[in-house]
């Protein structure tokens, strides 16, 4: 460092091989060095003191060239490099090597650090004497911090897609070829990366040939997902769910795709599983209700047989006493009492037997108006009933069986909160209700029972839904059919909703979403 050596002059007078060359372009080309501004250019000499100085280098670095000329470039590293000995490093691969490159931080003159991307250039006339060298620094802190950034996050992207051990991640190029493969993605299918990488997606599919549709409808759309068979690396298969989203820039240029596998075999068998403990249930209560039923059936059960066997004993007498046109009337009396008991028979068989759970559309009207008869049988004789029907079709999509047997178990519920009588109420209509989904108010199809029974304190109430939860003394009840109720209300996308005071009654409400497309129709018989 020091004062500045005496053979130190501008770069123009620097004895280099172009220096015979004429004034006027040797103007030109100092012109052309002081005029860029974006990169420090300026000359050392052998020993690595600054030779000449432009205005690029001035703007970078913060110094003038009175302050810099004659020191040694040295002065521009931090410390620790100065310490490693990385100036004199960096001039000894420029001399033995013709040049250097590098990237350092540098020091400014306020003591600021800045990213610098190095070229140093080593200088010699023709005989080969080292004459100094070209020296060219760029500041380039914002590129390098983005370039950081852009790292940091696709370090963390990583280590996400690394972390979620539930789902398996790949990258796919423009033709579906894998690129990227994550941890898990091996701990699910048994595949290194070195066994798929540049291998197209076909190769984890059951089915050979569908990734094309896939991909495609994924570009079409965004993204798109599927269930789909998997064949991992021992040949077993396994269920999978699997959403490919097409990576996309602004301007709608495809990169690739992103795709996601689950294993959801386990999950589908617990599913599988689920519903079949759940129709077994749903089953186990139809019989408990039939159950319910036969107390109140029976007694008009045995009041058909004795009109059906008085009818028949006096048509019987008129025969004897030849009177045919009497015996007809009564023989016509005791078929309709047939009737009756052929009606109740059937809708007793069609509510026990076991069927399998299928939403259909119908009307909510129609049904409850064939469940009439039924329901004053259930009731008994001391609970009157009233029924109010919406006058137009209220159509709803649902398992019609379960919409039965869940008005059968509301009914019996609000016989059992009347041992002394009183009144069921069944209406529908219709009401609107706040859903989170919309984000407003959507128009239901309504189903109320109402009893004017003893009515359950407010901490009984909010516990109707338990399962197992009941009023009734033991043996009297399994806890079950509300709870039922409720959950046959979540499968329709429907909700249930329940009101009771001490001493004023329960009132029940189901609330159905109203299907007014057009689709096909279940008719309700009035078996």
């Amino acid at each position: 460092m020091g004062d500045q050596p005496s053979d130190v002059m501008p770069i123009r007078n620097i004895d280099m091989p172009d220096a015979s060359m004429p004034g006027a372009l040797e103007g030109r080309f100092e012109l052309l060095v002081q005029s860029v501004v974006d990169y420090a250019i300026y000359m050392l000499d052998p020993a690595g003191h600054i030779a000449s100085w432009n205005s690029g280098a001035q703007h970078i670095k913060g110094y003038a060239a009175e302050e810099v000329l004659g020191r040694h470039f040295s002065m521009f590293y931090t410390q620790e490099d100065q310490a490693l000995g990385l100036p004199e490093r960096v001039l000894s691969i420029a001399e033995r090597e013709g040049r250097y490159n590098g990237e350092s931080w540098r020091v400014r003159r306020d003591g600021s650090r800045f990213r610098a991307l190095v070229v140093v250039d080593a200088i010699r006339d023709p005989s080969g004497t080292l004459l100094g060298f070209a020296k060219v620094t760029r500041d380039i802190t914002r590129q390098w911090e983005a370039q950081c950034r852009l790292e940091e996050s696709e370090r963390r992207l990583r280590l996400f897609a690394e972390g979620a051990i539930e789902y398996a991640l790949c990258m796919l190029d423009t033709e579906g070829r894998i690129q990227d493969w994550n941890v898990s993605t091996q701990r699910v299918t048994g595949y290194t990366a070195e066994d798929v990488i540049g291998q197209p997606l076909d190769l984890l599919l059951e089915e050979a040939g569908v990734s094309g549709a896939l991909l495609r409808r994924a570009r079409e759309t965004g993204s798109r997902e599927e269930e789909r068979r998997l064949r991992r690396k021992d040949g077993s298969f396994f269920l999978a769910q699997v959403a490919v989203r097409a990576l996309a820039d602004q301007d709608g240029v495809l990169h690739g795709f992103a795709c996601m596998i689950r294993d959801v075999s386990e999950q589908r068998a617990t599913q599988n599983a689920l519903e079949d403990t759940r129709e077994q249930l749903f089953q186990s209560q139809k019989l408990d209700a039939l159950g319910q039923l036969t107390g109140g059936v029976a007694h008009d059960f045995n009041n058909i047989l004795q009109a059906i066997t008085g009818s028949l004993d006096v048509a019987t007498l008129y025969l004897q006493r030849g009177e045919p046109g009497k015996a007809e009337h009564q023989l016509e009396s005791a078929m309709n009492a047939v009737d009756k008991a052929s009606h109740l028979t059937r809708r007793l068989l069609a509510f026990a037997r076991r069927q399998p759970l299928l939403p259909t559309r119908f009307d909510l009207n129609a049904s409850v108006a064939s469940m009439i008869d039924l329901l004053e049988r259930t009731v008994g004789a001391t609970v009157s009933m009233r029924i109010d029907l919406c006058p137009d079709p209220l159509w709803i999509t649902c398992d019609i069986h379960q919409l039965e047997t869940s008005l059968i178990n509301i009914a019996i519920n609000g016989r059992d909160a009347m041992p002394h009588g009183g009144t069921l109420r069944i209406s529908t209509g219709t009401a609107s209700a706040r859903t989170t989904k919309l984000h407003g108010e959507q128009v239901f199809a309504c189903l109320t029972v109402e009893d004017s029974g003893i009515g359950m304190s407010r901490e009984m109430a909010s516990k109707a839904f338990d399962p197992f939860f009941t009023t009734k003394p033991l043996g009297q009840g399994t806890g079950l059919g509300l709870s039922m109720v409720h959950g046959f209300m979540e499968q329709s996308r429907g909700t249930v909703t329940l009101h009771s005071q001490p001493g004023e009654g329960t009132r029940v409400t189901l609330l159905f979403p109203l299907d007014d497309g057009e689709g096909e129709t279940t008719a309700v018989e009035d078996a």
